[in-house]
């Protein structure tokens, strides 16, 4: 029988090359595009296959590409950030801390507004409130500058406010974490550590109330007599929305799960269609309800830890589960990770070419066990202390040697320490709605995967790949 012969279509040849490319490019493109009708010259970058547009040089894209180094995990996380961002569904990442999610999501804002942007983040604690998420009131600038002895005096009863709050949360913070500190030295255990938080919260509260009225009551006072012209300071859920002359702007929410529910629910405003970010949210400002429209630039992202494991984390109240495209990051995936990076970190993979190459100088019954792959660097050692640097293989072996050493005192610490409910169910709980289908569709209109052989779509993985986004990330393993 004659062999069929198949020629790529000209949009898989494209998708050929431009994978080849980032295979390269170690899987981050910086290019430019004319608009065919504007004939204005665009700035792109390709992630790991998703194509965004950049504010980002060419420069500023290959000096951040020299400072991070993908391991599978990171590839997973990125691309699943580029995507959501392209989709504009604000995402949660959450998992043990060392995973990454935090540096990433900072390096993927570099990617697309520049090397040296700025990165607006909120990082949440027990005593967060609608004035750190939202924003708060201030003297306008030039008041500062008034001689008139009302304003003077409403000035300086604003600054004291300020100041005792600020030594207010300065002493909760510290108190917070001498808690966590005995928490990690194992004098108390999660419940007890959990009752303390509790009740520090308890006694912040009122004293938070209390200075959130005298401030109002300033407020109210002396803009009835005039004394004082009050300007709101925008926090960083509005300067997401409509900073940057409306554009908008990637906000980082950290931390999460340590903000108080109540407070959490602040954030619900943010859920829109199909699992995108609201057209707007809405904020009572000093000529009422004041309408911040998203921009064309807005992304929301957060990150947390797992609440079982941490002293003083409440679950994701349901409603903002419903609005969170979940990437759940399990311990094993962390701890695969934290390996990679060990057997890397001196820039040389331990591979089996450098395995055989070992067994052929020290025996084809070698084990490579910590103590083991310890013992022959130290002879290699004693014998050419020169050339370690100089030296792939023995380099490599040093890196797997490191990750073994490392994999082991993790082990052992977490039998010591972890105090992850092992068979017991989890603490947080999910809320399902129509969203879910409408976020999965919007996946699926968007990211499809060809079939090499065919030059098809590869319907199974693609519809595989958007329900594990959508659906299955949400859990732990």
């Amino acid at each position: 029988m004659p062999e069929k012969i198949r020629f790529p279509s000209p949009e898989e040849q494209k998708e050929r090359e431009i994978a080849e490319t980032l295979k390269v490019e170690r899987g981050i493109l910086y290019f430019e595009e004319t608009d065919p009708e504007t004939k204005e010259k665009r700035s792109y970058v390709n992630i790991l296959g998703v194509k965004l547009e950049t504010y980002a040089s060419k420069e500023d894209i290959e000096a951040i590409k020299e400072k991070i180094v993908l391991s599978e995990l990171d590839q997973e996380m990125l691309r699943t950030i580029a995507e959501r961002y392209k989709l504009r569904q604000p995402l949660m990442f959450e998992g043990d801390p060392g995973a990454g999610k935090t540096f990433l999501l900072k390096k993927f804002v570099q990617l697309i507004h520049g090397k040296e942007a700025p990165v607006l983040i909120l990082t949440g604690s027990p005593r967060t409130t609608d004035f750190e998420i939202m924003g708060h009131w201030a003297p306008k600038a030039e008041q500062r500058e008034s001689k008139d002895l009302k304003d003077r005096d409403a000035i300086l009863r604003y600054d004291e406010l300020e100041n005792s709050y600020r030594d207010l949360t300065d002493e909760f913070d510290r108190k917070y974490k001498q808690i966590q500190d005995d928490f990690g030295e194992e004098k108390i255990n999660k419940e007890k550590a959990d009752c303390q938080v509790e009740k520090l919260v308890e006694w912040f509260e009122p004293l938070q109330k209390r200075y959130t009225s005298e401030l109002q009551a300033l407020i109210q006072r002396t803009t009835l007599t005039k004394t004082v012209e009050w300007e709101f300071q925008r926090g960083p859920l509005l300067q997401a929305y409509s900073d940057r002359g409306g554009k908008g702007y990637i906000l980082i929410v950290d931390e999460f799960n340590l903000i108080p529910t109540n407070y959490q629910q602040t954030f619900l405003q943010i859920g829109g269609e199909k699992g995108a970010l609201s057209e707007s949210i809405n904020y009572w400002g000093d000529t009422g309800e004041v309408i911040h429209s998203c921009g064309k630039d807005t992304w929301i992202c957060f990150a947390s830890n797992f609440p079982e494991k941490t002293p003083g984390r409440s679950e994701v109240v349901g409603p903002m589960t419903d609005r969170l495209a979940w990437e759940t990051i399990s311990p094993e995936e962390t701890k695969k990770k934290k390996r990679i990076i060990a057997e890397t970190c001196g820039g040389l993979e331990f591979t089996k070419e450098s395995i055989k190459e070992l067994r052929k100088t020290f025996g084809k019954s070698i084990s490579f066990e910590a103590e083991t792959a310890l013992e022959i660097i130290l002879e290699i050692t004693v014998e050419r202390p020169l050339e370690i640097k100089k030296d792939p293989l023995l380099h490599a072996l040093l890196n797997h040697t490191l990750a073994l050493l490392d994999t082991e005192f993790t082990e052992y610490y977490q039998k010591a320490g972890d105090r992850f409910a092992k068979g017991g169910r989890r603490i947080q709980q999910f809320e399902f709605s129509g969203r879910n289908p409408l976020s999965a569709f919007s996946y699926l209109n968007h990211f499809q995967f060809r079939n090499p052989e065919t030059g098809l779509i590869d319907f199974t993985k693609t519809l595989e790949r958007a329900f594990k986004a959508c659906y299955l990330k949400i859990l732990v393993d």
